[in-house]
C-alpha cells in the first residue's frame, strides 16, 4: 500500500491533536504492548507511539511494530512514531484518503 505525500502531509495535520496511545517502556515490544497497539488500531486508524525506552532501537523496533500490524508509517517526530493502518471495513473507516495499491503478475 502506497500513499501520496500529499495524504501523508494530511495525515500528520490529523496526528497532530492526538496523544500516544501506546508508550514503548522498560519491556520493550512485548506481547502486551503488540496487544495494546492491535487494539488501537481496531478503534483508531491512525496512532502515535511514543518511545521512552529503547530510544536507539527505535527504527528496528518501529519497522517491527510496522510488519506485524500491516501499517504505514506517516512520519516520525523525535521518539514518536505516527502509523496509519486502514480499518478493513469501509463502513468503520473514519479517514477518507487515496490510496494506491500496486500488484504484479508474475508469469510462471
Amino acid at each position: 500500500m502506497t500513499i501520496s505525500s500529499k495524504d501523508k502531509q494530511k495525515l500528520k495535520a490529523l496526528a497532530h491533536s492526538i496523544q500516544p496511545s501506546v508508550i514503548i517502556g522498560k519491556d520493550g515490544l512485548s506481547s502486551g504492548t503488540l496487544n495494546s497497539i492491535e487494539n488501537s488500531f481496531k478503534h483508531n486508524e491512525l496512532i502515535k507511539i511514543k518511545f521512552n525506552s529503547f530510544k536507539t532501537e527505535k527504527d528496528t523496533i518501529s519497522q517491527n511494530i510496522i510488519d506485524l500490524n500491516k501499517a504505514t508509517l506517516i512520519g516520525k517526530i523525535g521518539n514518536i512514531i505516527i502509523l496509519y493502518k486502514q480499518n478493513a471495513d469501509p463502513e468503520k473507516r473514519k479517514i477518507k484518503i487515496w490510496i494506491v495499491i500496486t500488484s504484479y503478475n508474475i508469469a510462471s
